[in-house]
């Protein structure tokens, strides 16, 4: 497997981890913070100080 790969593979357990504890019933302020983890695992970049709505390549930023 390319390092690649296992780099892509990586966020993508990230991205199912975090929403696993979104959907448990984390606290409100947890959620949020899972929330931010995801969109980073999503782009693969740091996304902290990006306005709601920028990103066109995923269907579930548009939320």
């Amino acid at each position: 497997m390319l390092a690649t790969d296992k780099i892509s593979n990586g966020f993508k357990a990230i991205v199912e981890e975090a929403e696993k504890m979104v959907e448990a019933g984390a606290p409100e302020e947890v959620v949020q913070g899972l929330k931010t983890i995801i969109s980073i695992a999503k782009h693969q970049s740091d996304i902290r100080g990006a306005k709601a709505g920028d990103c066109k390549s995923h269907s579930s930023c548009k939320k």
